[in-house]
């Protein structure tokens, strides 16, 4: 949910509050009544719910309609926000923008931006959060930022091939980017557009083709994973240990 959505959810919020202290505070000057039943009053007809009985002068009555007008205004607007944002399946989001920024976003500094949470990107996250590293996630996918910002994962929402997102990711202040967007061709501009941003950057990403390795190089990138590689190296590697282990097990027994 865009930054200026938020502020005006806030503002909206705002705006109701300073209503509703003004019309207990002038229902209490002009009709006369202690602040509990200008409260009352002042919440009965900003929720529609009816004109309190009691309000004689010219005065109250002008208030009423003020109220009205206004309070109805801004409880619809506030109500069309919320429901939009749950039927969108932002309303986490929306949470975490409140609480800290869009959407779990802090002021980071000497961080590293992981571009694109898939499998990859997951692991990524885990690694750097075990040896205490400070990160930021950069992920498109509502859904997927609503899950981050349920158990407090450092995340903003948009997409990363977006200059405008890097740089309110904190790309002029971070210290590297690790690009595992799904498509190569996405990973191989997000590499350019970084180096373009903040050409200290020191740059990551990962290849589904090897083809894409060079020219990924190219732009900038200092390492380059072929996940497919990498695992094929690791599961062979793996497999012949446990054959050299079973081999050296059997010419033993054979001793």
């Amino acid at each position: 949910m865009p930054d200026t959505s938020i502020r005006n959810f806030i503002f909206g919020i705002f705006l109701l509050a300073i209503l509703i202290l003004s019309g207990t505070y002038a229902f209490s000057i002009i009709e006369g009544v202690d602040l509990f039943d200008s409260l009352y009053y002042t919440l009965l007809i900003i929720t529609t719910h009816g004109s309190p009985y009691g309000i004689t002068t010219v005065y109250g009555k002008v208030l009423v309609m003020i109220l009205l007008a206004f309070g109805l205004g801004l409880v619809l607007y506030i109500t069309i926000f919320v429901a939009s944002a749950i039927i969108e399946g932002r309303a986490r989001l929306l949470l975490g923008g409140i609480k800290g920024g869009l959407v779990r976003m802090r002021k980071e500094k000497n961080h590293t931006i992981i571009c694109g949470y898939g499998k990859l990107g997951k692991y990524v996250c885990n690694v750097l959060k075990e040896k205490k590293q400070r990160y930021l996630i950069v992920e498109k996918d509502a859904e997927k930022c609503s899950g981050l910002v349920s158990v407090g994962e450092p995340i903003l929402q948009g997409d990363a091939l977006d200059p405008d997102v890097l740089k309110k990711a904190g790309i002029k202040k971070a210290k590297g980017l690790i690009g595992t967007l799904a498509e190569d061709s996405d990973n191989i501009y997000l590499i350019m557009s970084a180096t373009e941003l903040n050409p200290h950057l020191y740059l990551a990403a990962k290849a589904e083709d090897e083809h894409a390795v060079d020219r990924l190089h190219k732009v900038g990138a200092k390492i380059v994973v072929l996940p497919q590689v990498v695992g094929g190296k690791q599961l062979a590697n793996a497999f012949l240990e446990i054959e050299k282990t079973e081999e050296l097990e059997t010419v033993s027994k054979k001793k």
